[in-house]
């Protein structure tokens, strides 16, 4: 029974991950490496995971915050592998370019 409880929570988690974490994306894109500005942009999408941790604490207690938390780790470990493979295949191509145009 308490996987009806959880399964929502961790979802909840996962789509709070998604919004945190393609805002930061966007907001890199945006913005490059202006500090300041990323900085803000942090500070303005920090509630969303604290805001999803709550929901998960009003409707479980703290294991549904773990619950949540547990969905937002695995959108964000999804996010970064595949992040980093888009930026690794980015690398590598470059590099080619880099040497057929050094021969």
């Amino acid at each position: 029974m308490e996987i009806l409880l959880y399964t929502p929570l961790f979802f909840v988690g996962f789509i709070a991950g998604i919004l945190y974490f393609s805002h930061m994306w966007k907001s890199i894109h945006t913005f490059g490496t202006d500090k300041s500005k990323v900085f803000l942009s942090m500070i303005l999408r920090v509630p969303i995971p604290i805001i999803a941790s709550f929901i998960g604490y009003f409707i479980a207690g703290l294991n549904g915050i773990l619950s949540v938390l547990a969905g937002f780790t695995v959108f964000q470990t999804i996010f970064l592998i595949k992040k980093c493979k888009d930026l690794k295949n980015q690398v590598e191509k470059e590099f080619s370019n880099e040497n057929n145009n050094q021969n």
